[in-house]
């Protein structure tokens, strides 16, 4: 078990009462989107919650395993560009059709 997550044997809880909450919290922990504030508040309040230091160490022991195994390469030129103009047509396409139907019919 991680350092940062032992809990203190005597105040600790079996039975988490906002456990899908708290699973939401862990995410945004290991994905580094949780604020400052959350994160502190995560720290301390996980220290009491034997479910949640469970789940936290689900939850990066997968991530971890996930991470090991993926390749991280570059993404060819080409490619970004075909996205590019993909995402770029698709946001002119979605603009006309909000804006005026014969505004997009003069563009093709």
């Amino acid at each position: 078990m991680s350092e940062e997550v032992k809990g203190d044997k005597g105040e600790m809880k079996h039975n988490c009462e906002n456990h899908d909450r708290c699973m939401q919290m862990i995410q945004a922990v290991l994905d580094g989107s949780a604020t400052q504030e959350e994160l502190e508040h995560f720290k301390t309040e996980i220290k009491h919650c034997l479910p949640c230091i469970e789940g936290y160490e689900l939850e990066k022991s997968i991530k971890e395993a996930v991470n090991s195994k993926i390749d991280k390469k570059c993404c060819p030129d080409a490619t970004i560009k075909r996205i590019k103009a993909s995402v770029g047509l698709a946001g002119i396409v979605a603009l006309a059709l909000l804006l005026n139907s014969s505004w997009f019919e003069r563009l093709f």
